[in-house]
């Protein structure tokens, strides 16, 4: 009994050994080792203050609420990317290999006059600095240096991210704002001024003529505003505007956002060259943006508006009646959910499916009256053309189309105000021949893709 007491003892100590030592221990001296083979031990976050003198030039960034600010050589926002690039490097960097170096050899590897000299701090003040030198001759690395008797291999990453220039530190975008929270701007181009305001979802222009704006092309201006680039800074700044043909910017735009209709604003130049200067409301300096920029805000009332003619719900449509030519063709559905003609014969639902969608995605070619009074010079006191969209009884759409002239047809939905024109090749698809419309019987393929 008292030998077995013994083995046991004897076990519960290896197994501690083992856990305590082995396991436990193991762990340590791998978390020991993982932290002296790291040239920096901190916390990136923590980090506030950065300053580095290369041959590119000397910055200093401070972190602030609103992210990193460059202090010089300039005072104004940084790109917060390339320094988060720049503390994952010094966060993560391990030294390949350490040498032992002399004061008077550090030109020879690059770490004395041209040596990238780099200093941060966190916000309980700790500070580090490291200088960064040459490349290795054979491998990925960059010799740097913590003290004066020691050189470390790490890879070159680390100066990759540190070897920027001032336009590679700086924030690139042409204006700062918030893109959901804009309620109303004014676009001012060579070819008029336009004012936009956002209802629910939807944006309407309300100057020079209120009608609804085409979403596709609002959100181009908005997208291209908060994505855009700009390609460099010509003037810090900024106070000679005429000298880049900004005291009268060819392009202007104010922006209110929320409640309090903050206002933001962009002025640029006309394009030469591939190339327009530009100037936020806010920040002195002058920058350049290519044409590509430019293009979403180059556009004419036109452009800009809401070209779609009618508008239903497909799912509320029970009955479609057409008249062409003075031919009608109409076509009902059944409780079944299925298309006939008015003679009988049964229709192919997605060629009525998708004559519906060719209707409701009718767009004008040309705006021929804004608030038409006298339809008798277009045809349309009696339409040479008709469509009627039903909904059980009830006429939920119709479109009136009268004369053709010069490859356009005059039309006019009674429901809105403008007298249009659309391409005439539109009308084929609009009143399609009787025949394509229908099933044919025993035709496997049809049914197939119905």
């Amino acid at each position: 009994m008292r030998k077995t007491i013994i083995l046991v003892l004897i076990a519960v100590a290896l197994g501690a050994y083992v856990y305590f030592y082995e396991i436990k221990g193991g762990e340590e001296r791998e978390k020991e080792k993982e932290i002296a083979e790291k040239l920096f031990n901190f916390e990136k976050d923590s980090v506030n203050y950065i300053r580095i003198k290369s041959p590119k030039g000397n910055f200093v960034f401070n972190k602030t609420m609103d992210g990193w600010q460059i202090e010089e050589p300039v005072q104004t926002r940084a790109d917060d990317s390339p320094i988060n690039s720049l503390l994952n490097s010094l966060s993560t960097s391990k030294k390949v290999r350490t040498i032992s170096i002399n004061p008077d050899e550090k030109n020879q590897f690059g770490l004395g006059v041209r040596a990238i000299q780099l200093n941060f701090k966190d916000k309980a003040g700790h500070e580090n600095q490291v200088a960064i030198g040459d490349e290795t001759n054979i491998g990925s690395n960059v010799y740097v240096s913590l003290t004066d008797s020691a050189a470390h291999l790490v890879p070159k990453g680390l100066k990759n991210n540190a070897d920027k220039s001032l336009f590679d530190w700086r924030d690139k975008k042409a204006v700062h704002f918030e893109k959901n929270n804009i309620r109303e701007f004014t676009l001012t181009n060579p070819k008029g001024r336009f004012t936009f305001i956002k209802e629910g979802a939807e944006w309407k222009i309300v100057k020079p003529i209120e009608t609804k704006a085409e979403k596709s092309t609002v959100d181009a201006v908005l997208n291209k505003l908060e994505s855009g680039r700009i390609k460099s800074v010509v003037d810090e700044e900024g106070k000679n505007l005429s000298k880049y043909n900004l005291s009268r910017p060819a392009y202007s735009i104010e922006m209110l956002s929320g409640a309090e209709k903050a206002r933001t604003s962009i002025a640029l130049s006309k394009v030469k060259d591939n190339t327009a200067y530009g100037k936020d409301g806010v920040r002195a300096h002058i920058f350049t943006v290519d044409s590509n920029f430019v293009g979403p805000f180059d556009k004419n009332l036109f452009g800009f508006r809401d070209k779609k003619i009618i508008d239903f719900d497909n799912n509320r449509v029970t009955r479609i009646n057409l008249s062409h030519n003075n031919e009608p063709m109409r076509f009902y559905k059944d409780t079944s959910d299925v298309w006939y003609l008015d003679s009988g014969e049964k229709a192919k639902k997605w060629k009525i499916n998708s004559l519906l969608s060719t209707i409701k995605n009718l767009k004008a070619e040309k705006f021929v009256d804004e608030d038409p009074h006298y339809f008798m010079n277009y045809g349309l006191v009696n339409p040479e053309s008709r469509i009627e969209i039903y909904g059980d009884d009830e006429l939920i759409a119709e479109l009136n189309l009268g004369y053709t002239k010069n490859g356009l047809v005059y039309t006019y939905n009674p429901n809105a105000k403008p007298l249009v024109a659309i391409k005439e090749e539109k009308l084929n698809d609009l009143f399609p021949p009787v025949k394509d419309m229908l099933e044919e019987v025993n035709d496997e393929d049809e049914e197939v893709v119905e």
